[in-house]
């Protein structure tokens, strides 16, 4: 689960509204709740880059940026194995975990 990448109805901050979205699964808090980082396809965003060469399961349709600024708690029933895109490379989420961190 953590370093994974998962399509989820992510909602909006009034929780009234929801997109899909692709998430990383950033830390477990408990069996109910998980931090996630936000992804978008909009190169321009403020966050880290990510390509299929840091992806060691799984594939992604387009370079991406993790949106680091927008941490997020969220329910874990939203993750399962059934919405799982890829999982990232422990180098690579050492490396977002310490953007994050500091």
């Amino acid at each position: 689960m953590v370093g994974g990448i998962y399509f989820i109805e992510m909602p909006y901050s009034d929780f009234k509204q929801f997109k899909g979205r692709p998430v990383l699964v950033f830390r477990v808090i408990d069996k109910n709740d998980v931090l996630v980082l936000p992804l978008t396809i909009n190169l321009h965003r403020e966050g880290i880059v990510i390509t299929n060469d840091d992806i060691k399961m799984g594939s992604l349709k387009k370079e991406s940026v993790v949106i680091v600024p927008k941490i997020t708690a969220i329910d874990a029933s939203l993750i399962s194995s059934e919405n799982s895109i890829a999982t990232l490379k422990d180098k690579t989420f050492e490396k977002i975990l310490k953007d994050v961190c500091t």
